[in-house]
């Protein structure tokens, strides 16, 4: 099967369903904003996970993360594609997309096809280009300690929590945001935390604002986090890493999660080294701005 190439104004797409169903390259104003194949062999692009981490350590299951996605429908603009059955973790996945002149609206579904109950998040892994500046809006600390068990078992993991003080490289917060220049970061780890529904990568004179479902702390799957910032050294990327609420499902019942990514040329007088007021104008006037999805919860249906 070969790729699909989408493009609706200033955005264009590749989508590799033989490859795991997963979004290959994302293109706006003709900046990539993915980590693009054949650059680190094996991680490029978007894809998508069960959440927790537990429930398959590494590497990720390949019926899911990198096997063939039949496809279920699709427009010029848009595409929907079907994983199989993967009977080791018991879920079927569907991915969705819709591209739009400046955004590209994300519907994930995950199916239990199990004959018992399966506890589950959604988890969306974007790799990108290690440049740039990270920005979100800075959310709940952590206060559990089972967090901070899985800290202390991996000192390259660091959560955003009430009972430590352990420092995450470059991470500032002023104004209620929080922040990290990526090149600040100096060796292969991983931030967790809260994150209030979106995140902001900007970099070549682009804002990447990726919006999704705001959870509160007891929604997370255990050891787990709305947003999760991980920093690949060796392999030269970072990932953004954002999941959805940790649900029951029943057999045969399926979870729907939503998120949309929207983009915008930024001012080349606009600093981007550090937040900045015209920064964070730009930043909210996307946010603000509407589009196709309305943020909300995950749902079971």
């Amino acid at each position: 099967m070969i790729a699909q190439d989408k493009q609706c104004g200033a955005v264009q797409a590749q989508f590799r369903p033989d490859e795991g169903g997963r979004l290959a390259s994302l293109r706006y104003r003709g900046v990539e904003l993915l980590l693009p194949p054949g650059r680190v062999p094996g991680y490029y692009g978007d894809t998508f996970w069960p959440s927790p981490q537990s429930l398959f350590d590494w590497p990720p299951p390949p019926v899911l993360d990198a096997e063939p996605y039949e496809i279920l429908d699709q427009s010029p603009t848009s595409l929907g594609l079907r994983s199989a059955p993967d009977p080791d973790q018991g879920l079927q996945f569907e991915k969705h997309f819709a591209l739009h002149e400046a955004s590209v609206a994300f519907r994930f579904v995950v199916t239990n096809t199990w004959p018992r109950e399966h506890a589950v998040a959604p988890w969306q892994v974007t790799r990108a280009p290690r440049t740039g500046l990270l920005v979100w809006a800075v959310g709940q600390e952590f206060g559990d300690e089972d967090r901070l068990a899985k800290q202390r078992e991996d000192p390259g993991c660091t959560y955003l929590h009430a009972q430590s003080d352990r420092a995450f490289e470059g991470y500032s917060v002023a104004g209620g945001h929080a922040s990290i220049p990526v090149p600040a970061v100096t060796r292969t780890s991983k931030f967790f935390t809260d994150a209030r529904g979106w995140v902001a990568h900007i970099h070549d004179g682009v804002i990447f604002l990726r919006i999704f479902p705001d959870l509160e702390l007891e929604q997370m799957a255990p050891r787990q986090a709305e947003l999760e910032l991980f920093f690949g050294l060796e392999r030269d990327y970072i990932e953004l890493e954002n999941q959805g609420a940790h649900e029951t499902l029943a057999p045969g019942a399926s979870l729907s999660y939503e998120v949309e990514w929207r983009f915008a040329p930024l001012d080349p007088d606009v600093r981007t080294d550090r937040v900045s007021p015209g920064l964070l104008a730009a930043i909210h006037t996307l946010l603000e701005g509407g589009g196709a999805l309305n943020p909300g919860s995950g749902r079971v249906r």
